[in-house]
Parts: structure tokens; sequence; C-alpha cells
């Protein structure tokens, strides 16, 4: 046995020394600056100066929207989209939209819902509260989640199909619309579109909502998308004006609109706010493919002190930077030298406190850009104004299944498409579809734990 051991010295010898020389290098190679690919903006020659792009005193608004803040609003949720994505942003406004409408004006929602292209309404005994229900919906008691979707979504009520939490490939957005059913003639008019489903059930007038879609009215608030230029040369499209004169809720800033320029368009999201929403209490950066629980968010919100000074999300730790350039997330040394970022928020969706918002477009506007935008608003610029980033389970990174037990809780599901958002409002506001939920464990509701926070402020 112990010649045994001794064989094996020369060999743990070697080991150490190959994993020495392998760390060395991997050290070495992380510090060597490496070309970006043609396709990233922000070369060695590149102007990060943030004044020179967005300025403080200048107005660069190219599309002012119609909505105002009042003075007095609880929570003004901005939604960064791009000009083509028009399907997710009449989703938004159709779904969690209505929510942010109701605590504004009813008279400003019914007018907007009927102007909606050919969308059913149904309205119940409270006329704020209007909602969108597809009567394919509401009947049909079939095969459910998968046994797996199921436990980690805490058990789902016998008026959920099978339908309600897959995409059907075979359905184009039309025939996917939302709509209540109508008389019977209206049916037979929608048989043709509505063929491919299996049942056309009956919209009782008396449905009863669930408490999962419970909304505080007393908390004020406004919706707003933010977007830029489409490309160097061009202005703002018809489309976009036509989209404008109907909704009244655009923001078109001064900027080229693509991934690489998110930074430059939280920046102008924080200025617009400062300028026409100076008062408000939080402001939610939203991307457009999460849905957004409002009344779950203003539950959350309303236990903090207004006057902390707060930025909530899923929260990162100690994430080093990504020198592989063709990463989306590319990071090259002559942007960020630092072994690690600091702690930051996702940047799929976070809440900024109002009393945050100048001093961070003032700490922009001394800091070289970086172009992760969640990197350098919630982190790099957090630490500058001495604002520790809170992590909270209502936000993920993660896809979270369209399942309506989830919501409880959670206030955020990322990586849906409209269709999605339809659906799981639609069993939101259905009691049937949640009545058998059960309470959900914390892994349950998020998968994700953030780790070495501590070290890492």
């Amino acid at each position: 046995m112990l010649g045994r051991l001794r064989s094996s010295r020369p060999l743990l010898l070697v080991a150490v020394v190959v994993c020495i020389i392998l760390y060395m290098a991997g050290h070495r190679l992380s510090s060597v600056s490496i070309e970006p690919p043609s396709f990233f903006p922000w070369t060695t020659t590149s102007d990060r100066n943030v004044s020179a792009y967005v300025s403080t005193a200048k107005q660069t608004l190219l599309l002012t929207p119609r909505e105002r803040c009042s003075g007095d609003e609880f929570l003004v949720v901005v939604v960064p989209s791009s000009p083509g994505n028009s399907q997710r942003r009449k989703a938004i406004r159709n779904t969690y939209g209505q929510w942010i409408r109701q605590v504004d004006s009813a008279t400003t929602t019914r007018k907007l819902m009927q102007l909606s292209d050919g969308w059913n309404t149904l309205n119940n005994e409270d006329e704020e509260s209007i909602y969108v229900v597809r009567k394919d919906y509401l009947d049909h008691p079939s095969p459910l989640l998968t046994n797996s979707e199921v436990s980690a979504a805490g058990g789902v009520s016998q008026g959920m199909t099978r339908e309600l939490f897959s995409l059907d490939g075979e359905h184009d957005m039309k025939d996917n619309l939302p709509i209540s059913a109508k008389s019977a003639s209206d049916e037979t008019k929608t048989a043709t579109t509505a063929s491919v489903h299996r049942t056309r059930g009956r919209l009782g007038p008396r449905v009863q909502l669930s408490t999962f879609a419970e909304l505080n009215r007393t908390l004020k608030g406004k919706l707003f998308f933010i977007l830029g230029r489409e490309n160097s040369e061009s202005g703002v499209s018809a489309s976009l004006m036509n989209e404008q004169e109907v909704y009244g809720d655009i923001i078109v800033e001064d900027f080229v609109d693509t991934y690489q320029n998110l930074t430059l368009k939280s920046l102008f999201m924080i200025k617009y706010i400062t300028n026409h929403c100076p008062d408000v209490k939080y402001v939610a950066k939203v991307d457009d493919d999460v849905f957004l629980h409002v009344p779950n968010l203003q539950r959350t919100l309303t236990t903090k002190d207004t006057s902390e000074k707060l930025i909530l999300g899923c929260l990162f730790c100690y994430v080093r930077p990504i020198l592989n350039p063709t990463s989306k997330w590319f990071s090259p040394r002559y942007m960020y030298q630092g072994d690690h970022y600091p702690n930051y928020v996702s940047g799929t969706s976070y809440v900024l406190s109002g009393n945050v918002l100048t001093p961070l477009l003032a700490a922009a506007i001394h800091t070289p850009l970086f172009h992760l935008e969640d990197v350098f608003i919630t982190g790099i610029l957090a630490r500058m104004i001495g604002v520790k980033p809170q992590d909270s389970m209502d936000f993920s990174y993660q896809t979270r299944p369209t399942n309506p037990c989830l919501y409880q809780t959670a206030s955020m599901g990322h990586e849906m498409e409209p269709l999605q958002m339809y659906k799981l409002w639609n069993m939101l506001h259905l009691r049937g579809m949640t009545s058998s939920c059960k309470p959900l464990t914390a892994a349950q509701i998020r998968r994700y734990t953030p780790s070495k926070c501590d070290a890492n402020r």
C-alpha cells in the first residue's frame, strides 16, 4: 500500500503543475484585448461620452405621447419596444395595459378598447373592469399540463384545457385573437376562422372574476412605449404615426433602435420620466416580451418605504464579463476592465424608485457608456450613487410557464409571445381557472437564486 502511494506522487505533482499552467494561461488570455466582431458598434474609437447622445437640457423627442402624467402617479410602466413590434405593443395594451388604464381613467380605457380592430370586450358589473375573453377557453375540461408542469405550478383547475398552455403552429395570429361569444348567428359567421378549434363555448353574462386579478384602483398609473429610429436615415414611419394617432402612448427618441443601443434607450426613458413625470413614486421598465402582473407589483411596492432609494428586480451577483466576441453579451476589455460586474438586476424588467432617476442620469453623463444596459444602469451607475440593487422573487430572467397558478405572487413572466399574453390574461380573470391553485414554494416561483451577493456589493 505504501509503495503504491509513493508511485502515485509523481502523477499528482504533474497534475498540479498542469492545473497551474492552465490557470495562468487562462488569466493571461482574459487580460488580452479581444477584437470585437464587425457588427459590434462600440469600437475603440467610438465616442462613449453619454452627453454626446443624451442631452439633459435639449429637447430631442421625435414623437411625443399624447398621454401625460398628472403628477400623482404611483407607478409608470415604460416598455422599450422596436418600431416593427406593433403586435407586441397591441398585445400589451389589450392585456396588462388594461390594468394600468383602469387606474388611470375608465373613459380612456373604454375609448381605446372601442378603437381596437375587431376585438370584442366584456364588461362585468363594474363598468371600469374591461377585459378580453376568448370563447374557446371557457369549456371542454380536457387534458391539462404535463405532470412536471402541474407540480411546478402548484396545481391547476379542471377548467384549463390543453389549448391554454400550448401554441398551435397551425393557427395564425388572426385566428388566435381573443374573442367572446356573441349571438348564435355571430358564431355561425365565425365558424370558418374558428373551425380549427374543437369547441366554441358560450360566455355567460355573469363571469366570476379571479382574485388573482384584483387591482388597487387608488394607485394611479401610466403606460408608455419607448422606441428609437429604424436606421440613421429614417424619421418616424407612417405606420408608427398612425399607431400614435390611435393610442397616444409612444415615445420616439433620436437614436438608432438596435440591441447594442439599449443603454441609450433606457437613459432616454429616465430622461423622459424625469422631465414629464417628476413626482412618480416608481417606474417599471418592462421588455415587450414580458407579461406584467400589475396587481402583484402594486402589492410588492406598497410594502416599501417610498422615501427609500430602490432598484428592484432579479438580482445577479459576481457575474464575470463575457470575452467571447460571438456572444450576445460580449464585453471587450476596453469597455470594462474589471474581473466581475457590480451587482445588478436583469434588464428583462426592473423597478426604479422615482428618487433615483435624477441621480442615475447625472451619474451617466459623467460615466463612459457601457452597452449592456442592465449592468450599466442598475450596476455601474447604481454603485456610483450608493444604491444597492435588491432581489425580488416577483422577477425572473428565466421563462415561466403560461400558468396562472404562478401568478399568485409573481409579478412578471419573460419570453412571452402575444398569444401567450392573451391566454394568460384570460385565465387570470376567470375564477374557474385559478380556484384550485395551491400555495407555492420559493423554488416553484423561481428556480434561480442569486449567490455571492454579500461579497460583491
